[in-house]
């Protein structure tokens, strides 16, 4: 059986892929992911060696020392990366690294990637592009003595790694916006969660003081009625006790009265009684039994109810719930998939009241897409913590499942 769920959203092996890649690319505090400055030094350690390997050179105390000197320039942008003057620092080391791969050669061109890698990321940098562009240039101009394949290869890379690093770029601030819209959906989930919670317990309140001034109002009538009623007739029956043995007319009278009155008073008493219940319309306005009843004398299909479980009073809140959801799910039935046999199952549970309502109609291409009616089903469940599940079988079902607020906890 194919179950849909909706308001979820499942989750992906490629979304969860991508979520894990990008939290390995996001920066610490200075901007920068834990493994970029080791990077940065292995692309000028790196080639300097070979470049001693490939290349002669008259002095190779001096190469070293400004090899080191280059890394001592880049350290020194790392520690100064939020300092007003960083930007000049990275001029330095941009200039720094063209004149030394200019003189020396070799493999040194590489070192122009390591400079790369510390400016292109910084999201908001105003200076990223023409530091670029300025790279590049003097990455050609480095290259003067080089063969026509090393000017390929070195712009080629240039490039990749430029699209490459944007992309991350982008990549992470994408991220953070959706981490931020995230964020405000599951705080706008929360307040909608407590309003409804407060609807709830609003909804509870008056029915709480609808029902208490309906017993004051009674508690009145009968003190003030039949109260009085039953303390005169008392007193009249008292002084008929009394006359009785020496005048038996007069007492015989009193005593008629008194039949009178009591009468009166049972009456009464059976008029309040009857305003604590309600009548049979009222008590039967969102029955199942009304509706099915109803829609067979309409619609001319069958309809079965089946109750499992122990029944119990419902808030009339629920009863509502059932009874709209019901009567849109066999009319659904009916209108699109042409059914002709429904069948209502109601299960009562400690805590949950479920109704599941399958037709023998024609079954949908696609349970994904939602109606109007759907939609409003799905609505009526969650003004109360309820869920509204649609799956496709043999059969094309809709339940609902609420939570069992019973009648008689509020009492």
């Amino acid at each position: 059986m194919t179950k849909v769920i909706y308001g979820q959203i499942p989750a992906t092996p490629s979304k969860n892929c991508a979520i894990i890649f990008v939290n390995l690319l996001e920066k610490d505090g200075n901007g920068l992911t834990a493994l970029l400055p080791l990077t940065r030094y292995m692309l000028i350690l790196i080639p300097a060696i070979a470049s001693m390997y490939l290349e002669n050179y008259s002095s190779y105390g001096k190469f070293v020392f400004f090899t080191l000197l280059l890394i001592w320039i880049a350290e020194l942008r790392r520690i100064a990366l939020l300092a007003s003057f960083s930007f000049f620092i990275l001029l330095i080391e941009i200039g720094f690294g063209a004149w030394l791969s200019y003189s020396y050669g070799g493999l040194l061109f590489l070192t122009f990637y390591s400079t790369q890698l510390s400016y292109v990321q910084l999201a908001g940098s105003q200076y990223r592009y023409p530091c670029l562009l300025l790279q590049l240039i003097l990455l050609n101009i480095s290259l003067h003595e080089q063969p026509a394949s090393h000017y390929v290869i070195a712009n080629l890379i240039f490039i990749a790694l430029t699209l490459l690093l944007l992309q991350l770029l982008f990549t992470s601030q994408n991220k953070e916006e959706v981490e931020l819209v995230y964020d405000r959906l599951r705080r706008k989930h929360y307040e909608l969660d407590e309003a409804r919670m407060q609807l709830i317990d609003y909804a509870r309140k008056v029915e709480n003081i609808a029902q208490a001034d309906e017993r004051n109002r009674i508690s009145r009538d009968i003190h003030d009625d039949l109260g009085h009623k039953l303390i005169r007739l008392k007193m009249m029956m008292e002084a008929g006790i009394r006359i009785l043995p020496a005048q038996q007319q007069q007492g015989m009278d009193m005593m008629l009265s008194v039949r009178d009155q009591l009468t009166e008073s049972m009456e009464l008493l059976r008029a309040t009684v009857r305003r604590l219940k309600p009548d049979e319309g009222t008590m039967q306005t969102y029955s199942l039994n009304k509706l099915i009843e109803e829609l067979i004398r309409d619609s001319g299909i069958t309809i079965d109810l089946e109750i499992y479980g122990m029944p119990y009073a419902l808030y009339p809140s629920l009863e509502f719930i059932l009874y709209r959801n019901a009567q849109e799910a066999v009319t659904n039935a009916i209108r699109h998939g042409g059914a002709t046999q429904v069948l209502i199952e109601l299960t009562y549970e400690p805590k949950l009241i479920t109704m599941n309502i399958s037709n023998n109609g024609a079954l949908p291409t696609d349970t994904s897409i939602k109606g109007l009616g759907i939609s409003g089903m799905e609505e009526r469940a969650k003004v109360i913590g309820g869920q509204l599940f649609v799956s496709v079988d043999e059969r094309y079902n809709v339940t609902t499942v609420l939570p069992a607020y019973r009648h008689a906890q509020s009492m």
